[in-house]
């Protein structure tokens, strides 16, 4: 199924909103090619996306420190040098602070938090991704 964009969306009662969609630029569309596995190379996060009108998350505002290469951290793109499982296991993050991540077999459910936050789920709590 081609597309050409990508949301990411997720909110947690107890905690934050992060909810942002790939621009339609060149760099938004390294993102959709990206994820959607026509390349492996991690595109740039600042400048890829928008927030969302209700996106009240402390990752959107640090897409300079996003990602992991497999060697460094805060290299200011999507994200964790992963392959299969890039969509789902920390497509953003922020290192040991600010992640979006399903992790069914950690478990690790994050949404703008991370496992020391101690947040648990709620009914309520949710995680979605768009393409269109």
């Amino acid at each position: 199924m081609p597309f050409t964009q990508l949301r990411f969306h997720c909110s947690k009662q107890q905690g934050r909103t992060f909810h942002v969609t790939t621009v339609a630029n060149s760099t938004g569309e390294a993102v959709v090619q990206y994820f959607s596995g026509q390349t492996d190379v991690q595109p740039d996060a600042c400048g890829s996306f928008a927030r969302v009108e209700n996106d009240n998350s402390v990752l959107a505002g640090v897409c300079d420190e996003w990602g992991f290469d497999g060697a460094s951290y805060y290299i200011g793109k999507w994200g964790h040098g992963r392959d299969q499982d890039r969509l789902y296991i920390y497509p953003a993050l922020q290192a040991h602070a600010h992640h979006w991540t399903l992790e069914p077999s950690g478990p690790k459910w994050e949404c703008d938090g991370n496992w020391l936050d101690k947040v648990e789920m709620s009914s309520g709590d949710f995680w979605k991704v768009f393409v269109r």
